[in-house]
């Protein structure tokens, strides 16, 4: 399959804010957190979810040769 190297970036891009998400929100929860800081720990995850969620590389038709 071929895909334009921009959106494979984008989506590597976008797993890597996920990795990056859930790490945060896993410290984040091991400390004991307030209901308000459970709240934003789960919409900065979400936020991060919806981006690679929505995110696509699509298969690109190859020259013809």
């Amino acid at each position: 399959m071929i895909v334009q190297r921009d959106r494979l970036e984008a989506m590597h891009d976008a797993q890597y804010l996920l990795q990056a998400a859930i790490e945060d929100v896993e410290h984040d929860l091991a400390a004991k957190p307030t209901a308000k800081e459970v709240r934003s720990a789960l919409d900065w995850l979400l936020e991060n979810a919806r981006e690679a969620a929505t995110t696509r590389v699509e298969p690109k038709a190859a020259p013809e040769a």
